[in-house]
């Protein structure tokens, strides 16, 4: 079984750094087309089914991605992003002035600590492993399937697959559009691609989470 993991398109809080969690943060022009690109890759693969986060930016570039590939997306709520709850909106700057003793907790401890009112990046992990579960479970081995996630779920995939500490998360980096393979064989899934971007690295730019 393949499995695609698709970052969806950029936003407006990509370009201004500010930390998206589940807000319902559209797409710009710009992810539109990375999105559009990122379809015309994918369309070459087969995929057998397409999976998304409901969450508007990924919705969007799947709905994008399915026009193309001739598939439906089913909303798959376990692949949405991190909650980052009081985050939501700020830049990192602007949570280390407001919020500096949590932030200091959450240097010391980043996979564990919970982002005030929202999610810890262990809780995200493990919500993103039922989604990876499901999908193992309900397609077949020569099934190739899609998902269009985000930078931090794809990446807390990641680190359990290839054994990672999840403290290292941070260490990764997803740009916007880009593709990222799992397949699953006779020892479990294994990486084989990681962000690439091939089609969009004319439009990719360090952007917030």
């Amino acid at each position: 079984m393949r499995l695609i993991l698709v970052r969806h398109g950029e936003t407006p809080w990509n370009v201004t750094l500010q930390y998206q969690g589940q807000g319902q943060v559209p797409l710009n022009e710009r992810g539109r087309e990375q999105a559009r690109r990122a379809a015309d890759r994918v369309a070459r693969y087969g995929a057998t089914a397409l999976y998304s986060s409901d969450l508007a930016r990924a919705w969007e570039s799947a709905e994008l991605i399915g026009a193309v590939i001739g598939q439906t997306p089913v909303a798959m709520p376990q692949l949405r992003e991190i909650d980052v709850g009081q985050w939501e909106g700020l830049t990192p700057e602007e949570l280390y002035r407001r919020f500096p003793d949590h932030m200091a907790e959450y240097r010391r401890d980043p996979a564990r600590t919970v982002r005030l009112g929202g999610e810890s990046y262990a809780q995200l992990q493990a919500r993103a492993l039922q989604a990876l579960m499901q999908i193992q479970e309900q397609h077949k081995p020569d099934d190739v399937v899609v998902a269009v996630s985000h930078g931090g779920t794809i990446r807390a995939l990641l680190c359990h697959v290839i054994g990672l500490d999840l403290a290292n998360f941070g260490r990764m980096w997803l740009d916007n559009g880009s593709l990222t393979e799992l397949r699953m064989g006779r020892n479990g899934w294994r990486l084989l691609r990681f962000n690439d971007n091939a089609h969009v690295e004319d439009m990719v730019a360090e952007g917030g989470e």
